[in-house]
């Protein structure tokens, strides 16, 4: 994935999982070769359990999956990562914990230097009050950290994951593979409508509604999207237009974004994209979806229960990492093993 047309090229094919979902698999094999990955997963990890639940994958052995789940999911040092990471923003997860404890922890040395798996790049795709869903890929023990180049090269298609997830939900696909119900649950905080070929409007779930009826400028009549505001609206009219025509190298990456909402009031911030499909399914009738807009109120994110608990009492990561231990009954001697560090741990005075 070296040249823009390549990167076009496998965000198209992310957005055809939409509709074609047994081709995660590949498309997840692509995604993890662009950074040199052994394999890659979307997966629902939960902290407070600590379990989690792998809805699709691409060379992630069984075995491992049962493994990780049985015994290692309470140990693994970035468990809690998403109390501290913002969604779209990927982590090497070695250079977030730290080169040296990272590689030097049991969970490294029992669990991940067997596999010959070595550093995971994971990028956040949803939060809820007690889990989040993560893309991961690992690399191999010999590669050692995912360099920036790598974590660039995810933060563009994390996006683009994200939203056909949460696409295929609201198309109503999901029956067809395992639901991933951390997006189904984001979408009760994020507004998406999704327009035909005619700007009509075919979905609008109830988190845009909700937008809608607070009065932010956007208005519902029948299946038609209005904005209050002249100029807002013929630049949504013409970003719209953009999307349906879908000319490659026209539309940005990570979507059209676009400030709706009264002028001098409350901001709405909206990212409109097209939903890319393949040839013989370009042809399908002008009433089936085609563009996807995101509609979110600007500065408004519901954190999740764990990272509310995090900020209140100001716990560092590397904090929270011996706390998931402590809790479960570990000494600190065993915790400082587990993690690969030495005693005595930096505790900061506000577990006193």
């Amino acid at each position: 994935m070296n040249t823009d047309s390549d990167v076009l090229s496998l965000v198209g094919r992310i957005y055809d999982c939409v509709l074609q979902p047994q081709d995660w698999v590949d498309v997840l094999e692509s995604i993890a070769r662009s950074v040199d990955g052994i394999n890659a997963s979307i997966s629902i990890q939960d902290p407070i359990s600590r379990a989690a639940r792998f809805t699709v994958d691409w060379a992630v052995p069984t075995e491992a999956i049962r493994l990780y789940n049985e015994k290692y999911a309470s140990l693994n040092p970035v468990l809690t990562s998403g109390w501290y990471c913002d969604l779209d923003d990927p982590i090497s997860a070695a250079r977030y914990a730290g080169e040296s404890d990272y590689f030097s922890s049991r969970f490294a040395r029992e669990f991940l230097e067997p596999l010959g798996w070595g550093d995971a790049l994971g990028s956040h795709l949803a939060k809820m009050s007690h889990r989040y869903g993560i893309l991961c890929i690992f690399g191999t023990w010999a590669k050692g950290s995912f360099d920036d180049d790598a974590l660039s090269r995810i933060r563009v298609l994390s996006p683009h994951v994200r939203r056909a997830v949460q696409i295929a939900e609201l198309l109503g696909t999901h029956h067809q593979v395992p639901t991933f119900e951390a997006h189904a649950l984001e979408l009760l905080r994020t507004g998406v409508i999704l327009l035909d070929a005619q700007k009509r409007i075919a979905f609008c779930n109830s988190a845009a509604q909700q937008i809608i009826d607070r009065d932010f400028g956007l208005k519902r009549r029948a299946n038609q999207l209005l904005v209050s505001d002249g100029g807002a609206a013929n630049g949504l009219n013409k970003e719209i237009e953009k999307a349906l025509l879908d000319s490659p190298g026209v539309i940005p990456e990570n979507g059209i974004p676009l400030a709706l909402g009264r002028a001098g009031g409350n901001g709405i911030a909206a990212w409109i994209l097209p939903l890319r499909r393949n040839q013989h399914l370009q042809r399908s009738q002008t009433s089936s979806p085609k563009v996807a807009i995101f509609l979110q109120e600007i500065g408004r994110q519901a954190p999740m229960a764990g990272e509310l608990f995090v900020k209140y009492f100001a716990i560092t990561p590397a904090e929270c990492r011996v706390l998931m231990l402590l809790v479960q009954g570990h000494s600190l001697s065993d915790a400082a093993d587990w993690l690969g560090c030495d005693l005595p741990l930096n505790i900061s005075s506000s577990w006193s």
